[in-house]
């Protein structure tokens, strides 16, 4: 949500050379035969639906963004050009621990990471509401987050504050569980307005963000940063490292 020290987007051909344990292709389908279990990490103990054994459990692919991917989020003059996004197609654990498919598009040199990162929460037994492109909501960052959905890429000015640009424009933040992680603008309000639940940190419920949570500290541990860790709180914002 606020602004951020960035850095400039790279090549795609470099990359896509970086990229190394990425598929570029069409995803998978979900597995057929999930195998049921109970997580006691991130989610706490909750009944699980578990993906059958992969070489990869969230079965993660990334492929070149098309002018349809960025239709409503991407406009002339933007800082990054689509020839730098990918779109990263991948499973993700729902609230009711049923396991569905998302996307995220982030500039390409962040896609190894983004699938690491969301890969270990995964693992962990993070939920995740809904990862659906911006799209959906013509890139209307407030109507997103009352849809409590999980998105990168967006060319916006900061939400509550429009003097700055969104470190989203860079296709190098990811906002999480919208709804259940809420962000407080420089003008005082919280955003969602159907988040203000959560705004109680004491609550525990699963897809909230914290500190000791597996994707905060994979994030940190890549040189990212977390919105939570500011005096004005963005629970659901993360920019990679």
């Amino acid at each position: 949500m606020a602004a951020s020290h960035l850095r400039g987007g790279i090549g795609l051909a470099a990359a896509l050379g970086t990229t190394l344990s990425l598929t570029v292709a069409p995803p998978s389908a979900p597995p057929a035969a999930p195998t049921p279990r109970v997580a006691t990490g991130d989610a706490g103990a909750l009944p699980l639906t578990m993906t059958a054994a992969t070489s990869d459990p969230i079965r993660a692919t990334a492929r070149r963004v098309t002018s349809a991917d960025v239709r409503y989020t991407y406009r002339a003059g933007c800082p990054v050009p689509p020839s730098k996004l990918l779109v990263v197609e991948m499973n993700f654990r729902g609230y009711d621990g049923k396991i569905r498919r998302g996307l995220l598009i982030v500039r390409g040199d962040k896609a190894t990471q983004t699938i690491a990162i969301f890969r270990a929460a995964y693992l962990a037994g993070f939920r995740i509401h809904r990862m659906d492109n911006p799209n959906l909501w013509y890139g209307n960052d407030e109507e997103m987050m009352k849809a409590d959905n999980t998105s990168a890429f967006n060319c916006r000015r900061v939400t509550g504050n429009t003097s700055r640009l969104s470190p989203h424009s860079y296709g190098t933040a990811i906002d999480v569980n919208t709804m259940r992680n809420p962000y407080k603008a420089a003008n005082g309000r919280w955003y969602p307005s159907n988040g203000l639940r959560w705004v109680d940190r004491t609550l525990r419920d699963p897809g909230m963000i914290f500190s000791a949570w597996t994707i905060t500290r994979q994030v940190i541990s890549r040189g990212g940063i977390w919105g939570g860790n500011w005096s004005y709180k963005d629970y659901q914002h993360f920019e990679l490292g």
